[in-house]
């Protein structure tokens, strides 16, 4: 059986909640829709977008790992928008969220943000450096064990992923550059080079 400790651990040695609590109040929120739900007991859309960034920030590794850190930091749950003192927020609501929310709405919260940030002048937009990593589509075009007609034409893609785009990436062996291909997505990262 766990005991919660008399004193908020956190309050004595943790100032760093305060950077959290500061970034996420001027985080605009309003985008998100406010819909009723029936079922569960509702938890706060704005609180499990806030701990999913706040995931991002600490490179937490997954959403059971992120529940964790909630429950046993009770004032990072509080700065995030959770109820005081209730249970940790199960794995599945998160994931839920993810699934449910359109991207679009996510990527208006992050250009907002991206924008507050250049009007405080914390970072200036003036360079930007662009990365892309490959994110490899779970198709059977993918799997060179396979025996597929077309595999890398571009007019056909895989009938499992309608939406995956075929790219290249360059590999290095033995000193020879060459350039292999697959379907799937790139996730780009841009960066403001300057701050």
């Amino acid at each position: 059986m766990y005991q919660h400790p008399l004193f908020d651990l956190e309050e004595i040695f943790d100032k760093p909640l305060r950077k959290y609590e500061l970034f996420f109040s001027v985080l605009d929120l309003s985008l998100l829709d406010k819909g009723k739900s029936v079922g569960r007991k509702p938890i706060s859309r704005d609180a499990i977008l806030k701990a999913l960034i706040f995931k991002n920030l600490k490179t937490i590794a997954s959403l059971s790992d992120l529940s964790a850190e909630l429950y046993e930091r009770p004032a990072l749950a509080s700065i995030l928008g959770f109820e005081p003192g209730d249970k940790p927020v199960p794995v599945e609501r998160f994931s839920s969220y993810l699934k449910n929310v359109d991207n679009r709405l996510l990527q208006e919260v992050r250009i907002s943000l991206v924008r507050k940030l250049i009007k405080l002048k914390v970072i200036k937009g003036d360079y930007l450096s662009v990365d892309s990593c490959p994110i490899m589509a779970n198709v059977k075009e993918n799997n060179l064990k396979t025996s597929v007609r077309y595999r890398f034409l571009k007019e056909r893609p895989p009938e499992n992923d309608p939406d995956c785009r075929i790219g290249v990436f360059p590999t290095f062996k033995s000193g020879k550059a060459k350039a292999e291909f697959f379907w799937g997505y790139r996730n780009h990262i841009v960066n403001d080079a300057q701050s």
